[in-house]
């Protein structure tokens, strides 16, 4: 459910880079998508990640081209990195095993970070921290929220999902700030609004795909607010009461998209149109959600080839230039 900060939003989901283990020494299994992963070097490694993220992110190579070598590696690597662990903890195929592979992807983190890789993500990303003083930090974080994913299904407070989005979708954005040289305290801080935005938007874009899954991110203290008992939530019945817990946490993040927009003027080039279009992308999902009103709970609204450059166009002219 994480690992989607700073990435243009996908149109589909699905299963994706669940890799085996070099020469055997890892519990990975085989993928549906790219198989095992062998024992590679640095050049195939990167080129291993590059796949793994454009696998799923279908516009992550739209503004690649606007980077160094040396960036678009890195970028890889981050994503191909969050993107397995991502899978080792929502993917149906890992059940049962979710937390012994993130563990061993843990320790396979760390042993990246002094300076031993065998997985093609870890020779990747060992180059990258080494040429771009990455630390291992924000790694464990997203760790750390994967984990959550495994064993957390629901939320009392909207703190405690923020809590969540710290973890799981911040400490990609302040990873790309670092790779793309713009890290400071107050870029940091503009991230980590539009960071959170980005996982609350995918939250309620996804709640026909969660709830079936008895995972939900919609605050309990909410449903008990606007008095929405909670089978109606898993029921998903399109009540009044329910529309406006819905409308509550649209208008949440909305206003944390706002205070983070600052960052899209202000990040300089090249970053500039990569991030306007992560930020307009990301509001654009939101308003379709908005639209979609209860219907999200039982479709859900995906950026299309027409529809969503349509949407995308009509938010553009009404926000952007407002300011908003």
């Amino acid at each position: 459910m994480s690992a989607h900060a700073y990435a243009c939003p996908e149109q589909d989901r699905g299963a994706h880079a669940c890799v085996s283990g070099a020469g055997g020494t890892a519990p990975w299994t085989r993928g549906p998508v790219l198989g095992p992963a062998p024992r590679m070097d640095l050049a195939a490694a990167r080129r291993y990640c590059a796949a793994v993220a454009t696998g799923h992110y279908e516009n992550f190579p739209v503004f690649l081209g606007l980077f160094s070598r040396t960036q678009q590696d890195a970028l890889a690597a981050v994503y191909a990195f969050a993107r397995t662990a991502d899978d080792f903890a929502d993917e149906p195929v890992f059940a049962g095993r979710r937390e012994a592979l993130l563990d061993a992807w843990e320790d396979a983190l760390r042993r990246c970070f002094a300076g031993e890789a065998s997985h093609p993500v870890f020779v990747a990303l060992r180059a990258s921290a080494h040429e771009l003083a990455l630390e291992p930090q924000p790694f464990l974080e997203l760790l750390s929220a994967f984990r959550q994913d495994a064993r957390v299904g629901r939320y009392e407070t909207f703190d405690d999902v923020l809590d969540y989005c710290r973890r799981s979708a911040d400490p990609v954005g302040r990873l790309v700030l670092r790779i793309l040289g713009i890290d400071d305290p107050q870029r940091r801080a503009w991230s980590d609004r539009i960071c959170t935005a980005l996982q609350l938007t995918n939250f309620w874009q996804d709640l026909s795909v969660d709830i079936p899954h008895d995972r939900l991110y919609l605050p309990l203290e909410d449903l008990d607010r606007f008095g929405v008992p909670l089978r109606d939530v898993l029921a998903r019945r399109p009540t009044r009461a329910v529309e406006s817990l819905l409308h509550l946490q649209v208008e949440r993040t909305k206003e944390m998209f706002r205070e983070g927009r600052p960052l899209v003027t202000r990040a300089g080039w090249p970053a500039g149109p990569y991030l306007a279009a992560v930020w307009l992308g990301g509001r654009t999902v939101l308003a379709m959600t908005s639209a979609a009103g209860t219907r999200v709970l039982h479709e859900r609204p995906a950026l299309g080839p027409r529809t969503g450059a349509a949407w995308a166009w009509a938010l553009a002219r009404r926000t952007l230039g407002a300011g908003t």
